[in-house]
């Protein structure tokens, strides 16, 4: 019942809509009704003698105009309700996006985008089509049915008494067979979710499977997560096999029992033709509902399985609302404290960061180092609430956290992570992404700064060259300095640097760190890197290890001690004089 919740304010804003629909609905099919009837009248006539061709034509016009009346309402109602439905789908389309760009990275973390991406075509589609095809249904079989039953009662009791002794068994496999077919149909939409993640981490990771030559297990695993996919379809097909032979049988042997029974009542006289093949009609019109029960049975339940699923994304645990309330605080400098910093990845028993103090300030360019998996990316995505960092542990210009507007706070950094992402367009397109009105001159010295210069040169279309889908044609150093270029054209307060610059060679690096240094001198930032040759002109270098700061100081006092950074550091250098000493010989 929870998923319904989501259906009606649709239902409450469209009422007129969907109630004019209903009424067109109900008007097509009373003058449908009406049809048998009139041919009924209309066969009596036949048997009267003296009969002329003008006696039939008022029986003629009127079936005439009551179906010119049944096209306008199916008309009319097919407009209304189908559009009706169309509206719900946009609407749901419209919340599940904006729930899913509002939703934490830990919710990201624990589902997968296939599965999302099922959801908003393939469930999308089975809500649209309750909505339609299955409440068209549900008011053809009220209507038509008790309407159809009430003219067969009128015509003979103890025809529609047998004719309706086959269909009690059709309500009772109904009962059982709905639940079973809602089971089916959710497994089947997860099953799907599975399949479509598959395929479209495959295509995302083409490039990889192609260059360790593992396409054929690509394949066969494609193929194996569809051919679950068929089997649950399959079963579920199965299922619903059982069910509509079972309909046809029952229906038919209806009609078998009125032709026997009724026929006996037509030949004593105690029907007349007329109303003999008016109701044989009528349970034509009684039967259809009872057929279009397994369409209507798997339609809805085929709605609310998916309703459910959108409902499991639309009430998950979203970002902190921090823009109720609350406004962005004045301030001169961007200090950042952090203050016994504890945090824990969902699902895992070991902190990735524990019990953490240091300061960021505002006009210092910090360097972050140390052993993979020690936590610096982890307190890199802190720092602008990527992930929420416990209260009281994270304050900016003197203000906690949460105490900031989300989309403020997240406005003072420029964070570029090791993988940074590209949108499907050109290079100026993700340069200026965060800035409408850019010129090329401004993409362009974001660009110097990054390194790219040579590189945009080189392209066919200089800066309006497509770069394809995740920048695929771009190497991957030259998508980490777009994504650093792109956070530099913003010209961030604080910028974060999570080892952006890893695909690019050494000396590439320390050119580009050289001029960052110099361009942001004075400004606050955090660099991570593991090059640790490149980070001797920063101010400040902290160390950390197992997810606490072990050491901190400048890159001088760190090289004039025993550190994690000297050892490091001599370790690089070793390496590089032995290989220039192996290229000389």
């Amino acid at each position: 019942m929870s998923s319904l919740k989501l259906l009606l304010p649709f239902f409450r804003k469209h009422r007129l809509m969907v109630l004019a629909g209903f009424c067109a609905l109900i008007i097509a099919d009373l003058a449908q009704l009406t049809i048998p009837w009139l041919l009924g009248r209309a066969i009596d006539l036949l048997t009267l003698e003296g009969l002329t061709k003008a006696d039939l034509l008022p029986s003629v016009v009127q079936i005439l105009l009551t179906a010119l009346v049944v096209a306008s309402a199916r008309y009319s109602w097919r407009n209304l309700i189908i559009g009706f439905s169309r509206i719900v789908e946009r609407g749901l389309r419209d919340k599940l996006y904006e729930k899913i760009v509002r939703l934490s990275p830990r919710w990201h973390l624990e589902n997968s985008s296939g599965d999302l991406m099922a959801m908003a075509t393939n469930d999308m589609d089975s809500i649209r089509m309750a909505l339609s095809a299955g409440l068209i249904s549900i008011i053809d079989t009220l209507v038509m049915g008790c309407a159809a039953l009430g003219f067969m009662i009128a015509i003979s009791p103890a025809m529609t008494s047998w004719a309706l002794l086959p269909m009690m068994a059709i309500t009772v496999a109904a009962h059982f067979l709905g639940r079973r077919i809602y089971r089916q149909v959710l497994e089947v939409q997860n099953v799907f979710g599975r399949l479509t993640e598959v395929v479209r981490e495959q295509l995302s990771g083409l490039r990889v499977i192609r260059a360790m030559g593992l396409t054929n297990l690509a394949l066969t695993e494609t193929d194996a997560s569809g051919r679950v996919y068929m089997q649950k379809n399959v079963e579920m097909a199965q299922l619903a096999g059982t069910f509509f032979p079972f309909l046809h049988f029952m229906s038919n042997l209806s009609v078998a029992l009125v032709l026997y029974f009724g026929g006996r009542e037509t030949i004593m006289g105690h029907v007349s033709t007329g109303d003999f093949v008016a109701f044989i009609n009528y349970l034509a019109m009684l039967t259809w509902p009872l057929m279009a029960l397994g369409m209507i049975i798997g339609f809805i339940q085929q709605g609310l399985a998916s309703l459910t699923r959108i409902n499991r994304v639309l009430t998950a645990e979203k970002e902190p609302n921090r823009d109720h309330g609350l406004k962005a605080p004045e301030y001169k400098t961007p200090d950042i404290e952090i203050s016994r910093l504890t945090f824990t990845y969902p699902g895992r028993a070991t902190p990735a960061l524990n019990n953490v103090t240091l300061k960021l300030p505002h006009d210092r360019l910090t360097a972050l180092i140390g052993p993979m998996g020690s936590g610096k990316s982890t307190l890199a995505a802190l720092l602008p609430a990527l992930y929420e960092p416990p209260p009281g542990s994270l304050k900016v210009a003197g203000v906690l956290a949460e105490e900031w507007p989300l989309k403020d706070l997240r406005a003072l950094f420029g964070y570029v992570p090791q993988d940074g992402f590209m949108f499907n367009g050109t290079i100026f397109d993700n340069l200026a992404f965060g800035l409408p009105e850019a010129t090329e001159e401004e993409a362009l010295a974001a660009a110097r700064a990054a390194g790219l210069m040579d590189d945009i040169a080189g392209f066919p279309d200089g800066l309006r060259t497509v770069i394809g889908e995740r920048g695929l044609t771009l190497s991957g150093g030259q998508r980490q300095r777009l994504a650093l270029a792109r956070a530099l054209a913003l010209d961030p307060p604080y910028l974060i640097m999570d080892d952006t610059l890893s695909a690019v060679d050494a000396a590439v690096e320390d050119a580009i760190m050289k001029r960052l240094i110099e361009l942001r001198r004075g400004r606050g930032g955090l660099i991570i890197s593991h090059r640790l040759t490149s980070l001797l002109g920063v101010d400040y270098i902290m160390i950390m290890e197992r997810g606490c700061v072990t050491d901190q100081g400048t890159p001088r006092e760190l090289l004039g001690r025993e550190s994690y950074f000297k050892r490091v550091y001599e370790l690089g250098q070793y390496f590089s004089e032995n290989k220039d000493g192996a290229d000389s010989d």
